[in-house]
């Protein structure tokens, strides 16, 4: 488990162990939600695209062959 203390300013660093194994780097923008009696905090997507990738992913698995599929036969 890491700690880290908030500042004067209400600011906080993470642990570069942390930061390592989310990806963050400096500039990168971050999702803060509170859950329960905790925040969470995670990486936000870089894009609308990006976000909607993650979302129900199981339910896509596949579907690019399923596309394909589907245009060779609209070419038909």
């Amino acid at each position: 488990m890491s700690t880290t203390t908030l500042s004067s300013k209400s600011q906080l660093v993470l642990p570069a162990k942390i930061r390592r194994k989310l990806g963050i780097h400096p500039g990168d923008r971050l999702v803060v939600e509170v859950e329960g009696d905790h925040a969470v905090i995670r990486k936000a997507a870089a894009s609308d695209v990006e976000a909607l990738a993650g979302f129900r992913s199981e339910l896509w698995e596949g579907y690019a062959h399923e596309l394909v599929r589907a245009r060779d036969e609209w070419d038909r």
